[in-house]
């Protein structure tokens, strides 16, 4: 490249295309006949000092600043994603016929959605809390945690015949959340060291 903002050319080669043709033999093929994809490379500097390199067919027409802002808005669903699939095994399924995929996947987003619900009522209760205190830091529940402490409350509270006790169980559950929170940090502000350790998730156990 050039410059940090331009339009670059990939070759489809044949060690590029090695593994689109063990996996997707049809796809291979066509790529191979195309020859080349032509995409937009925005390079930027992050606070960290790293480099953020984004590909994308977006139009010069969008700016750079604006790609990045993409980005990060993309990058927050990307998370999402992560927390179902990774915490709360979204990919594990009961069955294989149809019907039991579709029964895991909607329950899976209802009980991620009322996780999430709990947590925006106990994350606006800390955002207050720490606006008083001052804290450098806005804060927020810890997302794995809070689907935990879901998981071994809400059957209680849904087989809870009375009102009034389901509620003060709820509520209870939602200051156990405010309980365990972590700092909001946009970006981070210097490179984060990578720990060998945690290479295999031996020390990295689900909360659902």
């Amino acid at each position: 490249m050039q410059s940090a903002d331009e339009k670059v050319i990939l070759k489809h080669s044949s060690a590029r295309l090695q593994k689109i043709r063990q996996k997707h033999p049809e796809r291979h093929g066509r790529m191979k006949q195309k020859g080349e994809t032509t995409v937009r490379i925005s390079k930027s500097t992050l606070p960290s000092g790293n480099e953020l390199a984004l590909m994308t067919d977006l139009p010069d027409t969008v700016a750079a600043e604006e790609l990045a802002e993409l980005y990060y808005q993309r990058w927050e669903i990307e998370k999402k994603y992560h927390t179902l699939k990774n915490k709360m095994k979204f990919e594990s399924v009961t069955g294989k016929a149809s019907v039991y995929v579709y029964q895991d996947f909607w329950s899976q987003v209802l009980v991620y959605n009322m996780v999430q619900d709990i947590r925006n009522s106990a994350d606006d209760e800390i955002a207050e809390a720490g606006r008083k205190k001052g804290n450098k830091y806005p804060m927020h529940t810890n997302e794995n945690t809070a689907t935990g402490l879901f998981k071994e409350a809400m059957l209680k509270i849904l087989l809870e015949p009375e009102e009034k006790k389901r509620i003060k169980k709820l509520n209870e559950l939602q200051e156990e959340m405010e309980r365990y929170v972590l700092p909001i940090r946009e970006l981070p502000s210097k490179e984060r060291r990578k720990n060998i350790a945690n290479k295999y998730k031996n020390n990295q156990k689900s909360s659902f």
